[in-house]
């Protein structure tokens, strides 16, 4: 459904396709982080989706005050299917979001102050091209005793629990969203950043994204946090593979008992060289003050 009360509302995406037992522990999460109810949160269920999705959004729907569900038009290039869905629904968003567009993916686990903690920095650094909530998996980083200290870098975005605000999305990435990506990722890409350090293969909307954050530089950089407000609970590897069989309450379970468990996170994966990406983090809101910029890496 449409809810009118998205009027006046940043918007919060979701895309979801097979795994409708990752998007309740989502949801559930999600439903208890502070501002939640002020967001419309708009489900983009990929063509092909589990049927099962619908089950668990209206089981939480109701408890987010706004949503809708919004299916994709089908996208003729198999190639780029996924990000069609992803581009599509940001820019979708942009066009109707009050400032604001948040993006959690269906086995993202989001902290309580998750949304607190995106508009604090978000506010501080009003260059930003984006902030990530999540820990950053392409270098280490050393941790810092205040929880409420983040960093800016560059090169290093990913696509868990992101927030833009909108002109970065309507000016930056918008003009990339067109057929001759789709029609094919690798080309284009290659076409337009050839001399890109982000790696051939990695071309879906997440690398896409990547390179025009390259191109940006430091005019531009991402915020991260020192103290992670979200984590990757894709513990089976490729996020589109699916595993787990049986009723959707065993699934349910199932996942539960694995994603807030660090050691049977590092057990679990079929695909170990994800694990470090898969951390269980503190989804409990710590002491706040503000947030404040302690380090800036190059």
């Amino acid at each position: 459904m449409t809810d009118t009360l998205a009027q006046n509302r940043d918007v919060l995406i979701i895309p979801c396709w097979r795994r409708p037992e990752f998007l309740w522990h989502c949801l559930d999460n999600l439903r208890r982080a502070e501002g939640v109810g002020e967001l419309h949160v708009m489900f983009r269920p990929d063509r092909g989706h589990d049927p099962r999705i619908h089950e668990v959004i209206d089981e939480f729907g109701p408890q987010l005050g706004s949503y809708e569900v919004d299916v994709p038009p089908r996208c003729p290039y198999r190639r780029g299917k996924q990000s069609a869905n992803v581009l599509g629904a940001y820019l979708r968003a942009a066009a109707t979001t009050r400032r604001y567009v948040f993006m959690v993916e269906e086995d993202v686990m989001v902290a309580r102050d998750f949304l607190r903690w995106h508009y604090a920095v978000q506010a501080a650094q009003p260059q930003l091209f984006c902030s990530i909530a999540a820990r950053n998996t392409n270098r280490a980083v050393p941790e810092a005793a205040d929880p409420e200290a983040y960093y800016v870098t560059n090169l290093d975005y990913c696509s868990l629990g992101v927030c833009f605000e909108r002109s970065v999305i309507v000016r930056r990435i918008a003009p990339h969203v067109r057929r001759e990506y789709f029609e094919n990722p690798g080309a284009y890409c290659q076409q337009h950043w050839n001399r890109s350090q982000v790696g051939a293969g990695y071309v879906e909307h997440d690398g896409l994204i990547r390179r025009i954050q390259e191109e940006q530089g430091a005019r531009r950089p991402i915020a991260y946090p020192y103290r992670p407000r979200a984590f990757h609970a894709g513990l089976f590897g490729y996020p589109r593979r699916a595993v787990i069989n049986g009723a959707l309450s065993h699934r349910i379970r199932e996942v539960g008992a694995i994603i807030y468990d660090v050691e049977a996170m590092h057990t679990a994966p079929d695909r170990p060289e994800f694990s470090a990406d898969s951390v269980p983090v503190s989804l409990e809101t710590p002491p706040w003050r503000q947030v404040r910029c302690t380090a800036r890496w190059e």
